[in-house]
């Protein structure tokens, strides 16, 4: 008798676990071959490379088979028990979770790893903004489906109805934190996966649904200007200018029939510039036409992609980070969870983009010296020695063969030589004239970009401040250098001792690194619940799919 009970276990664990590879391969595939692509494009070498993979297989082979194990076996009735009596939520996301979603909401799946609680129900108006951000982001096409259905029909949806629609969102958070367990820290923890709730997150359903109910009411037509409005000018666009911003909540009030650009109308367009992070002067120009012509629906879109990206990103921060936004040219230093610097930055240009990227900051340079990557100086530097033969000397440049040797020539020589391959390589040193500036904060990657100082800060005055060839400059490095050296620093009186020379170069080790993450965020709402844009400067809104694309998430 005990060895067929043995027997029939062993035999019931084999079949579980054959069933769980089956039904998780995307999932494991997903773990398994996406995430080295993706420490690829940010510069890993392939030892890290292997050791991120193995971290994911160890993950995959001693969490998630057996917590998948450990679920299915409780899907599994005892002998001599109604199974429709004990039936319990299938975990699995290729699952129907139809009416079984009440059996959930009385029952706590308890593993070795962790507990998870069961899912609040939804009435249908705290339901239905759920449904729409995910129908708006395009994490898949069921959403849309839903949407639709609680639209069309709300009054006649039965109770199953909900809870399949409910449901199939659980489903969507609870994939998603399968995928951001394997981690890139390769911590071995799977956590409860939850509907959002939080007051963040609520304030972005609020702006979406409010968006959309503007977008049917309202009509939004495509405005053209044959020249730029500024205070006191007549045209007949004033009228529906004013509108819009009085429905995006811009202006609180406006005259139907006036035509008149007032002055009330330029606190409202400024107001307007500021949240899509345009030069605050009241006029109507090109960037700011565009931004009035986007409809709320491309908003909502805009807000709700941004969002699931933002929400997915953050999983992973540690208590301290330094973050980069690339389209906002902003940055942002967190503390142990508070924010205590943010600045202004310069990006790359279009056709020299700063790469989306995480990294750690390892190390502080005081005076750095700038050796000159080849690309800027084949595309920058040559072509100003062509036009001044002085051009190298005027800006402290030390020029070396490829045996490191120093070579010097005249002024005509050195424009002839900009002519030809010219075999040397530039080095700039420390001081006033350095294009590094006073500081830079060295993080590993494979595209040779950092943050640094500037020896032209007039250009943080710019709206648009994609001007760099792919380094970040920031405005407030000195304060950005006084906390490292606060808090990271190991050598702090060297430091001290170095702080007021200009042109030794010396390297400063930190005590732990500081995580650093390049994003790029589009749509965004600030902790008072307004919504601020930018400007896509690279083009890459249609390539940043949402993290779970549809041809994943295969909910049924």
């Amino acid at each position: 008798m005990v060895l067929q009970k043995i027997i029939r276990y062993f035999y019931r664990f084999v079949h579980c676990a054959l069933a769980i590879l089956v039904r998780n391969t995307v999932v494991l595939t997903k773990c398994i071959s996406n995430v080295p692509v993706a420490k690829r494009d940010r510069g890993l070498s392939d030892a890290r490379l292997a050791v991120s993979l193995f971290r994911r297989l160890v993950f995959i082979v001693i969490v998630i088979i057996p917590f998948s194990l450990v679920n299915a076996a409780d899907e599994i009735p005892p002998q001599n028990v109604n199974p429709s009596a004990e039936r319990e939520l299938n975990p699995d996301l290729n699952s129907n979770l139809g009416p079984e979603l009440n059996s959930e909401l009385n029952t706590r799946f308890s593993t070795g790893f962790h507990v998870i609680e069961p899912e609040p129900q939804l009435q249908l108006e705290a339901l239905m903004p759920q449904v729409l951000l995910l129908d708006l982001a395009g994490v898949n096409p069921l959403f849309s489906q839903d949407y639709r259905e609680l639209v069309a029909s709300p009054n006649i949806l039965s109770m199953a109805d909900l809870a399949r629609i409910q449901a199939n969102v659980v489903s969507y958070w609870r994939y998603v934190t399968l995928l951001t367990a394997c981690n890139d820290t390769g911590t071995m923890e799977v956590t409860s996966a939850v509907i959002p709730m939080d007051t963040p997150f609520q304030s972005v359903l609020k702006q979406i649904t409010h968006l959309t109910q503007l977008d049917a009411t309202e009509s939004w037509e495509t405005l053209v200007l044959d020249e730029k409005l500024t205070l006191r000018m007549t045209h007949q666009a004033i009228d529906i200018i004013s509108k819009r911003l009085q429905v995006l909540g811009d202006l609180t009030t406006w005259s139907e029939t006036t035509q008149v650009y007032t002055e009330e109308l330029m606190v409202g367009i400024k107001q307007f510039q500021l949240r899509h992070g345009l030069k605050q002067d009241g006029v109507i120009g090109k960037q700011t036409l565009y931004w009035l012509n986007q409809s709320p629906k491309t908003r909502a879109v805009l807000l709700a992609k941004n969002t699931i990206r933002k929400r997915l990103f953050e999983r992973k921060l540690a208590p301290s980070y330094l973050l980069i936004n690339i389209p906002a040219f902003d940055m942002t230093l967190v503390d142990n969870g508070t924010t205590v610097l943010k600045s202004k930055v310069i990006v790359g240009k279009p056709s020299r983009q700063t790469p989306i990227l995480d990294s750690q900051i390892s190390s502080v340079v005081l005076n750095p010296d700038w050796r000159v990557p080849s690309s800027i100086l084949r595309r920058d530097i040559l072509p100003q020695i062509k036009k001044n033969g002085h051009y190298l000397s005027e800006r402290k440049f030390d020029v070396y063969d490829y045996n490191g040797q120093k070579v010097q020539h005249t002024p005509e020589e050195w424009q002839a030589l900009a002519s030809t391959s010219f075999p040397y390589k530039l080095v700039q040193r420390p001081g006033a004239k350095n294009a590094l500036g006073k500081y830079k904060f060295h993080f590993e990657n494979s595209f040779s970009v950092y943050l640094h100082d500037t020896s032209e800060p007039s250009l943080f005055n710019k709206d648009n401040r994609a001007l760099s060839s792919g380094c970040i400059r920031i405005e407030k490095v000195s304060e950005l250098a006084q906390w490292f050296k606060e808090h990271l620093v190991k050598d702090k009186r060297l430091w001290d001792k170095l702080a007021p020379e200009v042109s030794h170069t010396q390297w400063f080790a930190l005590s732990e690194k500081l995580p650093v993450h390049l994003v790029y965020w589009t749509a965004w709402l600030e902790d008072n619940g307004q919504d601020h844009y930018r400007s896509d400067i690279y083009n890459l809104e249609p390539e940043l799919t949402n993290a779970v694309p549809a041809a994943v998430l295969d909910i049924r």
